[in-house]
């Protein structure tokens, strides 16, 4: 996809800046190794914003004969560039990448990637190609010179559920939703490791623009069932047990009752915003901008689902 004419003219007006103004800010990457041949790059644990240059979402990479399978590749084309760097001097290249799902952080540094497949379910490319104005204008907003040169790619490689190899690596694909319509969640059958996108948070506030909790529920029932060995969530570090999906789940539990009573009382959305986050949960990370974003989203559906009850009662 090309640069939008406001892009364009923001990349001319940042390069009459004096050079020292406008030096490229750089991604400090700290990759460590969670498993057999498996390298985990935490992301912030905070919301989109200048300051971490949108790189907030994980990102892994596991090793082939062939080169790294990268999953994520960062919330920017000079975020991508930095962890095709790492993997072509620490890992032997790249084999292909896979996007989780279409919300920005995690696949907007796909230009780095061009070169090689980029895989992910029929749902998220969709989402990616609709979004990706949208999206990209937000970015350079809220991100400014971060994202100079990042022009959105979606995926080029679409998966089901199921097995997949890649670089002689084996991969198990499951194709799931409720964060997004279209989540991808897979397994490493070599480690046993989970890397479950944003179907996973822990210690984060999770994150709801596209979301259906009922949905989202259903998806974490299937993955506290799994026999994996660790997991790595979208947002959060890395953990043996299985505390993602207990924190996640208790967290769309708590927030739904929250928006549910709120509703049920005729109160308006400016009430439940003055609220807060749930007592339990106001500490996490990214809270509570978090906790206000969602409220704001996921308002509607829970107003339309209570209109028989104040109906009833008048």
């Amino acid at each position: 996809m090309t640069l939008t004419r406001r892009q364009t003219l923001l990349g001319a007006a940042a390069a009459l800046l004096p050079v020292a103004a406008r030096a490229a800010p750089e991604y400090r990457l700290d990759p460590r190794q969670v498993a057999d041949g498996v390298w985990l790059f935490e992301g912030a644990q905070d919301s989109i914003a200048r300051g971490n240059g949108g790189a907030i979402c994980n990102v892994a990479m596991l090793e082939t004969p062939q080169g790294a399978i990268v999953v994520e590749t960062g919330g920017t084309l000079r975020h991508g560039t930095a962890l095709r760097a790492f993997a072509d001097q620490r890992l032997g290249g790249v084999v292909a990448a896979l996007n989780t799902h279409h919300h920005p952080d995690h696949w907007f540094g796909n230009g780095a990637f061009a070169d090689r497949p980029i895989h992910a379910l029929p749902g998220c490319i969709a989402a990616q190609k609709a979004g990706a104005q949208a999206l990209s204008d937000g970015l350079y907003r809220i991100l400014g010179s971060w994202m100079q040169g990042t022009a959105p790619l979606p995926a080029t490689a679409a998966v089901e559920g199921g097995d997949l190899t890649l670089g002689g690596r084996g991969l198990t694909l499951l194709a799931l939703s409720g964060h997004t319509p279209a989540d991808l969640a897979l397994i490493d059958r070599r480690s046993g490791i989970l890397i479950a996108g944003d179907l996973l948070f822990l210690d984060r506030a999770p994150s709801f623009p596209d979301a259906d909790v009922a949905v989202w529920r259903a998806a974490l029932s299937t993955l506290g069932a799994l026999p994996v060995t660790g997991t790595i969530p979208g947002h959060g570090p890395f953990h043996r047990d299985s505390r993602a999906v207990a924190q996640t789940l208790a967290y769309l539990d708590a927030f739904a009752a929250r928006m549910d009573a709120a509703a049920n009382l005729g109160l308006s959305p400016i009430e439940a915003l003055a609220a807060g986050p749930m007592p339990a949960f106001a500490a996490l990370a990214a809270n509570p901008a978090e906790y206000r974003r969602a409220t704001v989203q996921q308002w509607r559906a829970h107003e339309i689902s209570a209109l028989p009850v104040i109906g009833g009662s008048v």
